[in-house]
């Protein structure tokens, strides 16, 4: 395993490539004898020549990318922690590596070093003797396939601060401090890419969608936001470009077009120094598709139409015309390699037809316009392993739903198996209230079956599970290693549209000898952990609504969205995230200017006017809240760049209504949930307001949600009615006594 001392960021490597171009002057004597354009055509030709044989596709993937966008800190005496950092799944890797960019403190002194390691696999260690110091390096990474599509970088940290039985180890001032800037890249052979399966495996953290334009079809909307929604919900952060139009102005500050093509008029038009280009040609767009990462357009999964077909063909045999009036040969190696990397000119886009094919050198997931609903189905996580070719039509493809009361965990996610706790270990799955079983069923307790070692002196873990960051309940677990059963109830109000559930085994050893060495002990989690769910009375609110999504949903958006689908494709799928709706059993209709908002099922309206009054109105960024008593309770005037989603009752269904305050919809640039009340007011940021109009102060929590039982909660009435019962029962048998003694008085006196 190989330390290096810095990789080279990507962009270092674009600005250094035209210098590294250049000939030996030899050879440069000798081209300059001939003619300009005989050995500049030539260039062309060797160029799509090598772009042909190159097979290597590279990533650059930071830390921040993958989730981790604050610096990561490690104290103590041994601190640890495992990055799981993505590669394509079964597929060797070249040239991986991981710059590591980190400091540290060293105040307290004592012995302290880091050791990093590779798939559990030792592969640096420092030992650390100055106060502070920077501990960036380069580490290389081996190439092997990893079936998992992941390679384990761990990060291990020691501060000793005495060899002294029983002596203080806390040192606050030492800690190592690991950037998000961290930066892993690596590349991997296309050719070994044969499969959907496989091809989505190796799609980066930021996938980018390539849609046919601005204005899309329904159909392509329909798709668009449907795989947008797909892949956000595992785990990635989608981006949607179109294909640019002849007038379009395109952004070309981080252009470099190599050498041999700058002597092809639309290469050498973007060449110019403009840092905002407008677009004069087809062959324009052709040169920017293929200069590939150095130029501002690439794909990893595109929405293939008609559309998309007829313009990128126009735009490749446009570019073709340019190359062949330099060179018939060089027109010739294009020809041929359009055939072999930029296939899908070719191929025909059949209806519900999910395909790996070639664009531009990379590997690309083509999803038909027509088959959005299935090839979100297919990529669900349960069927997406079964995509093993090339080429695949979805007759069928349905998310399993359980008819039982009972839904497992696993379903969601991977959180079954055994882990080694040491100090803690957690694990969490993910699940959509709209994705669970029939309409109005809602989760009211979550059963984890899990098993523990005991520890070298008998210490038993602590189990912890929570709901949205609630804990709902904790227990010392029995340490027999035989699986035992751990239910807590789930308060209505910890529910969310989108929910995650959290299970941390914590050991707090106590040692016998302060010289023992901690040791980690296995626990487990079995497959019989689920969730239970309850038939409930669903209330009009954010919850509620997303329960009514699991029966049957539509999604409803003005044709005018359709028309600036760029801007609107990100919200479509945050607003589609945050209430809960699946991109499988979900409707899609689009509404015509003057057409009226009359949903048949449960929905989710985008900026769709109504014909009443709402509860909540804009004009011309007047916003109006009205509460209980339907009288304002907020107006405000000025606003821009303000969203309101609100529950509401509309032609006899419940759903959620989304529309723009001011001129401007806001752009938010992060998830976020519809979690309690019936009214969120949105900006920038995400939600800087939740309430519920008939309760604003949420007072009901105290009553309805209150986790005592009904004898705790009504605790004085019962003892009152007690006493009374006891108090007439006493009564009755003393009136019964004496009424005894007065008949048998009564006997002797007849006597």
């Amino acid at each position: 395993m190989r330390v290096l001392n810095r990789i080279p960021n990507q962009s270092d490597i674009r600005a250094q490539a035209p210098s590294s171009m250049f000939l030996p002057l030899l050879a440069l004597l000798a081209m300059s004898a001939l003619p300009h354009k005989a050995w500049s055509a030539d260039g062309i030709g060797r160029y799509f020549q090598q772009m042909s044989a190159e097979q290597s596709v590279t990533r650059q993937v930071t830390l921040k990318e993958l989730g981790i966008t604050a610096p990561l800190i490690f104290t103590g005496a041994d601190s640890q922690r495992e990055l799981f950092l993505p590669v394509p799944a079964g597929v060797p890797v070249m040239n991986a590596a991981l710059q590591f960019n980190a400091s540290y403190l060293r105040a307290d002194g004592g012995r302290t070093s880091m050791a990093l390691s590779v798939d559990g696999y030792p592969v640096v260690a420092r030992k650390l003797a100055e106060e502070q110091g920077d501990l960036s390096q380069g580490v290389a990474l081996a190439g092997q396939a990893r079936n998992d599509g992941f390679i384990r970088f761990g990060i291990q940290w020691s501060s000793v601060m005495s060899e002294a039985i029983c002596a203080d180890q806390r040192a606050p001032g030492n800690a190592l401090r690991v950037e998000p800037s961290s930066r892993f890249t690596y590349s991997y052979d296309r050719s070994a890419i044969k499969s959907i399966a496989t091809a989505w495996s190796a799609l980066p953290p930021n996938p980018v969608l390539l849609v046919s334009g601005k204005n899309l079809s329904v159909e392509a909307y329909d798709t668009a936001w449907r795989m947008g929604l797909t892949l956000k919900r595992a785990g990635k952060k989608p981006r949607w470009m179109a294909v640019p139009a002849v007038g379009d102005t395109v952004d070309l500050s981080a252009i470099s077009v190599p050498p041999e093509l700058r002597g092809i008029p639309s290469f050498a038009s973007l060449m110019r120094g403009e840092a905002q280009y407008k677009i004069k040609n087809d062959a324009e767009i052709a040169a920017l598709f293929i200069l590939g990462n150095q130029g501002p357009f690439r794909a990893d999964l595109m929405v293939a139409d008609a559309a998309l077909n007829t313009i990128l063909r126009n735009a490749m045999h446009a570019l073709g015309e340019e190359i062949q009036a330099s060179s018939a040969d060089a027109g010739a190696v294009y020809q041929n390699w359009l055939k072999t990397d930029v296939a899908i000119l070719d191929q025909v886009n059949a209806a519900d037809q999910v395909r790996l094919t070639s664009f531009v050198g990379s590997p690309v997931i083509a999803v038909s316009a027509k088959g959005g609903t299935k090839a979100a189905a297919m990529f669900d996580t349960l069927w997406r392993p079964i995509a093993a070719s090339r080429d695949l039509t979805v007759e069928t493809a349905e998310a399993l739903r359980a008819k039982a009361s009972t839904v497992l965990l696993s379903q969601f996610g991977t959180i079954n198996g055994t882990m080694e706790v040491a100090e803690k270990s957690e694990r969490s799955v993910t699940f959509e209230i709209g994705e669970l079983v029939g309409s109005g069923r809602l989760p009211s307790q979550v059963v984890f079956d899990v098993s523990a070692a005991p520890g070298t002196n008998g210490e038993a873990p602590v189990v912890s599970i929570f709901l949205n960051d609630y804990l709902l309940g904790a227990n010392v677990m029995t340490v027999d290693g035989q699986p035992h059963r751990i239910a807590v109830d789930i308060p209505y109000y910890t529910l969310a549209a989108r929910n995650t559930i959290r299970i941390a085994f914590i050991r707090q050893t106590s040692k016998q000898h302060c010289h023992d060495v901690t040791v980690p002990f296995p626990v487990s989690i079995f497959p019989g952990s689920h969730l239970k769910l309850k038939q409930v009375t669903v209330g009009n609110n954010f919850v509620g609504i997303a329960a009514r999504y699991a029966k049957e949903s539509t999604l409803i958006l003005k044709d005018e969205w359709l028309k600036n689908s760029l801007a609107m494709l990100p919200m479509t799928v945050r607003l589609a995230d945050a209430a809960g709706l699946s991109s499988i059993h979900t409707q899609f209709q689009v509404l015509k200017q003057g057409e009226a908002l009359k949903p048949t099922t449960p929905f989710l309206a985008l900026d769709v006017p109504l014909e009443g009054k709402a509860s909540t109105e804009q004009h011309n960024g007047m916003l109006v809240l009205n509460g209980a008593e339907k009288t304002p309770i907020l107006q405000l005037k000025g606003l821009d760049r303000i969203g309101v989603a609100e529950v509401t009752e509309i032609n006899g269904q419940s759903g959620i209504r989304y529309y723009t305050v001011g001129k401007s919809m806001p752009v938010i640039g992060s998830s976020f949930r519809l979690a309690h009340g019936n009214l969120a007011v949105l900006t920038d940021a995400g939600p800087v307001l939740q309430i519920d109009k008939n309760d604003p102060t949420d007072s009901r929590f105290a009553k309805e949600d209150n986790p005592q039982s009904l004898w705790q909660r009504h605790m004085e009435w019962w003892l009152a009615a007690i006493a009374v019962i006891i108090f007439i029962l006493i009564s009755a048998r003393v009136a019964q006594v004496r009424r005894n003694k007065r008949k048998a008085l009564e006997a002797q006196q007849g006597l």
